[in-house]
């Protein structure tokens, strides 16, 4: 029999000749060390680059595996040689093999019952960590065993070590693979030199035990009427919004590469402009490459607001997946905004509740969050204000409408989130034109034949005439200053196109109108020159303009110049184009 118990030898063995600081090729010897059971195991020591490196085997001969539960092991020891013998002193360690297996889950709070009236702390549940990435971590330190949480927040491991704790991180990882989906989202501390968040139990033994259990949940801090406690549950609440993001997205595609996203929530983070290492985030946002999440108590968290986690999780995916031409700015559901605002704003609105399935978007706020700052049912169509093409409200009940199972006013539709994936991942992200409900809904019609009745119903609720191209052709609504969308211009020729500027302040450059958008395509490569002029105002206006190209979300030039004139020079291959246009006070 094997007697598994930590012994101490003392081995010396000769080599030949080799001066200095050892040999790099040596004999090998044995050492029998005898146990107080009579039974023994034989150690066996080669001499490798400085190292004896040690193996185990029975008394009759074979080689211990891992099938007797023994482990094999390394010894790493300085090797000093003295009239040509080495000295070696280390203890060798027959370890057993542990099943460790577990519950990983965190603290969520839902919203009061009607979601008007903030967060319900008393309500508190304890939901299933998903997806994220178990660590085991031994005495030293040292990483041993890496494995994810299921569906249920349950996670199973082996390990060969005496004692281990487990370390959760907020983290969602999908190693690539040929024809599989992939992802890798991290939830961070802005605030904390973007440190990973991660919880982890207490050190414990293994000595003696073949399987354990070990279950960890995530506290969200709350003591009565305030946090009093580190609110470990947070980022955890992010990752699972982000879980159902993925599985939506996945249902639609399963092969869709997600790239990795660093996303930073922290206590601190408060609706302040300033330094982001400070907490200072303006709001929740993407920025392009990052997501930032509000958490200050008592103003503003979002943690718990699953579908302003999911709305600005929409803008990573339109950036990742599909294209946005969205300028951004200040927008309220009651504004008559640039319609790239328009449908980038009711797009992130739609897929929050999308991702979540639920028709409310709330978003808590106040002292305690226990108020409802943004209360939208996006199900509530047609009684809104300034329902259109240009407001935001009006296309995320249009989007929702086509996703939902749900009829109601002027809505028989149920085509799921694959047809609507379908039209962001192909003809929204390559349009022409600037992205809109106009190249959406037409792209939609084309690729769902048979629906075009049912969509027009649904766009007719929100006061928008039937779509029938990507221009948005034969608006009757909001025509002053914005209408047509579109300007098409040839070369050689010139176009008068008139801006809503006195409507608007020039801060709310976002707003309908403001700019005007013209169209021009190129047969021959070469080197153009365009040219703004301001008519008519007696030199006091200054216009500006951004070239496109046809499929690029991002401007290949700009003419902005002080003047009430500009040129802008380039060398434009064969394609499409398009010029935003706006006309600001003189600079």
């Amino acid at each position: 029999m094997i007697f598994r118990k930590s012994f101490v030898v003392l081995i010396m063995f000769i080599f030949t000749a080799c001066g200095g600081g050892g040999g790099t090729g040596g004999s090998v010897t044995t050492n029998t060390s005898t146990l107080p059971s009579s039974s023994t195991i034989k150690v066996s020591l080669t001499q490798s680059s400085n190292k004896a490196v040690a193996k185990l085997s029975n008394n009759n001969g074979s080689e211990i595996t891992n099938e007797d539960k023994l482990q094999v092991v390394d010894v790493d020891a300085q090797v000093v040689t003295n009239a040509n013998k080495v000295f070696l002193k280390n203890d060798i360690t027959a370890k057993t093999t542990v099943a460790i297996s577990g519950k990983i889950t965190f603290d969520s709070v839902p919203f009061k019952s009607g979601g008007k009236s903030g967060l319900d702390y008393s309500a508190k549940v304890e939901k299933a960590v998903r997806g994220a990435t178990v660590e085991i971590v031994n005495a030293f330190g040292t990483t041993v065993g890496t494995t994810i949480t299921d569906e249920n927040g349950e996670y199973s491991i082996t390990v060969t070590e005496d004692e281990v704790k487990v370390r959760v991180l907020a983290q969602l990882y999908k190693v690539p693979s040929s024809g599989q989906a992939s992802w890798d989202f991290k939830v961070k501390d802005n605030t904390n030199g973007d440190a990973l968040y991660a919880m982890e139990g207490s050190l414990s033994s293994l000595t003696g035990l073949t399987t354990q259990t070990r279950n960890l949940n995530a506290s969200y801090g709350w003591g009565g009427s305030a946090y009093t406690s580190t609110r470990v549950a947070a980022p955890f609440a992010i990752l699972d919004v982000v879980y159902d993001a993925i599985g939506k997205v996945t249902s639609a595609q399963s092969d869709a590469l997600f790239g990795s996203l660093d996303i930073f929530w922290s206590k601190d983070n408060v609706a302040v402009t300033g330094n982001r290492s400070l907490g200072q985030i303006i709001t929740s946002h993407f920025d392009g490459t990052a997501l930032y999440i509000l958490g200050k108590e008592n103003s503003d968290t979002d943690e718990y607001d699953r579908a302003v986690v999911a709305h600005e999780w929409g803008h990573y995916y339109e950036s990742r997946f599909s294209r946005s031409d969205s300028i951004g700015g200040v927008h309220t559901t009651s504004d008559m905004l640039d319609i790239r605002v328009a449908f980038g704003e009711g797009f992130g609105t739609a897929l929050g509740c999308i991702i979540i399935d639920s028709n409310l978007y709330l978003d808590s706020s106040s002292s305690a969050q226990a108020d409802t700052g943004v209360f939208s049912n996006v199900e509530a169509g047609g009684s809104r204000t300034n329902p259109g093409w240009y407001n935001e409200a009006s296309i995320y009940s249009i989007l929702y409408d086509i996703y939902d199972s749900t009829d109601d006013a002027g809505d028989t539709l149920s085509l799921g989130f694959t047809p609507i994936h379908n039209v962001l991942i192909g003809a929204q992200k390559n349009t022409p034109v600037f992205t809109s409900i106009f190249p959406f809904i037409k792209a939609l019609k084309d690729q769902n034949p048979g629906n075009d009745t049912a969509i027009d119903a649904i766009t007719s609720n929100e006061s928008i005439a039937p779509i029938t191209d990507i221009y948005g052709t034969g608006r009757t609504n909001r025509t002053v200053n914005a209408n047509p969308l579109y300007t098409t211009l040839t070369v050689g020729s010139e176009v008068g196109v008139e801006t809503n500027y006195s409507a608007t302040s020039t801060s709310n450059a976002n707003m309908l109108g403001r700019y005007n958008f013209i169209t021009f395509s190129i047969v021959n490569t070469g080197t153009y020159t365009i040219n703004l002029s301001e008519i008519g105002e007696n030199g006091t206006l200054n216009p500006d303009a951004y070239l496109y190209k046809e499929g690029v979300s991002e401007s290949i030039a700009q003419a902005t110049n002080t003047g009430t004139t500009d040129t802008l020079s380039i060398d434009l291959t064969a394609g499409n184009y398009r010029l935003a246009v706006i006309v600001n006070t003189l600079k």
